[in-house]
């Protein structure tokens, strides 16, 4: 029998988690629900998906299914997860998984009381590059971390928040740069590093007319002789691929992302290397992620994230990426903000 998933949400993250879905065998997406009809039933038709609705209440009324796939807006995920686990429906939230560390709490308390799976999706993390970054941090090839870059400097257009207003507003986002760009680069460092322990930051909106952050500088450290920074935009031109290195006293490590697909890069002592030329050429032909087109590399983080997410269900397991692990970047994310607001050290 199929795995049965409904979608919450008809926008930009359903056309890219219904084909990485179609990608997985025994798994079918029965239901789609969008407060606007007309955007649920574009998406319906394009992937033949059966019902819509127009409510996540509704859908849960009158669709059999056994989990939802939430992609709305970051503020109403919260509600989603609380009305489906109230009817014992399993969770797979995008990122980022709420608007605050708060709120992702409350989600992963509701799904606890009610015995139901919550996961999160940090796709990033089921790439080979960032496990290799890991593997390389964690077995000592780089030996004693000491400084580690966190860069993610994209280009929005004006559209972008205009078509989607949500993006630009703190109550609805909970955040700019921070909370809807740079969310994947910082989330590898904490999966290769683990969690820092106090943070510095500064943000600013200096190009767009939003109130959410453009900008943003941060300091985490690590311990006493281990740093981290962290450098993120929604305004540079061109925009620049988002890139993690890990600095070790023997070597150092590095991802790179191109249109999703994260690409590995390391030199040691041991195993001295030199930059890729096919990294500049990725650097030199990289183009923004608006355009809603998403090629098969691109599609299967997101399809062994999800499938991660369905084995969990039917194994009665913890999912790779559950509510605790896509809590913990909002954390480091929260801690930045409080750091801005304050002027001061926060500590995690």
């Amino acid at each position: 029998m199929a795995f049965r998933f409904g979608l919450i949400g008809a926008g930009g993250a359903a056309a890219l988690h219904v084909p990485a879905m179609r990608m997985l065998p025994g798994i079918e997406v029965a239901a789609i629900a969008d407060v606007d009809r007309s955007r649920a039933e574009e998406i319906a038709t394009r992937y033949a998906i059966p019902e819509v609705f127009e409510s996540t209440e509704a859908l849960l009324a009158n669709a059999s299914v056994e989990a939802l796939a939430v992609l709305s807006p970051h503020h109403m995920h919260l509600a989603a997860v609380r009305l489906a686990a109230e009817r014992g429906v399993h969770v797979l939230v995008e990122k980022a998984l709420a608007p605050t560390a708060e709120d992702a709490d409350r989600m992963v308390e509701i799904c606890k009381r009610h015995q139901v799976v919550l996961g999160g999706v940090l796709q990033y993390r089921f790439t080979p590059g960032a496990r290799r970054l890991r593997q390389a941090v964690q077995d000592g090839s780089l030996g004693r971390i000491f400084l580690a870059s966190v860069t993610a400097k994209f280009r929005r257009s004006a559209d972008y928040y205009t078509s989607a207003p949500w993006r630009g507003r703190k109550a609805e986002a909970g955040g700019g740069a921070l909370t809807t760009q740079a969310i994947h680069t910082l989330d590898l460092l904490i999966y290769a590093m683990g969690m820092p322990r106090r943070v510095y930051a500064r943000t600013a909106t200096v190009v767009h007319r939003i109130e959410v952050e453009d900008l943003a500088v941060g300091l985490l450290e690590y311990g006493p002789d281990c740093l981290a920074v962290l450098q993120t935009t929604t305004a540079a031109v061109p925009e620049n691929p988002p890139q993690l290195e890990i600095h070790g006293v023997r070597g150092t490590a590095a991802t790179f992302d191109n249109e999703g697909q994260v690409l590995f890069w390391a030199s040691t002592l041991d195993a001295p290397g030199s930059l890729p030329d096919r990294w500049r050429t990725h650097a030199s032909a990289y183009q923004g992620q608006e355009s809603g087109s998403y090629n098969q590399a691109v599609l299967a983080p997101h399809a062994e994230n999800i499938a991660d997410f369905v084995a969990a269900v039917q194994e009665g397991r913890t999912p790779q990426v559950d509510g605790v692990e896509a809590g913990k970047v909002l954390r480091v994310i929260g801690a930045l903000y409080a750091s801005s607001a304050s002027g001061t050290w926060v500590d995690l």
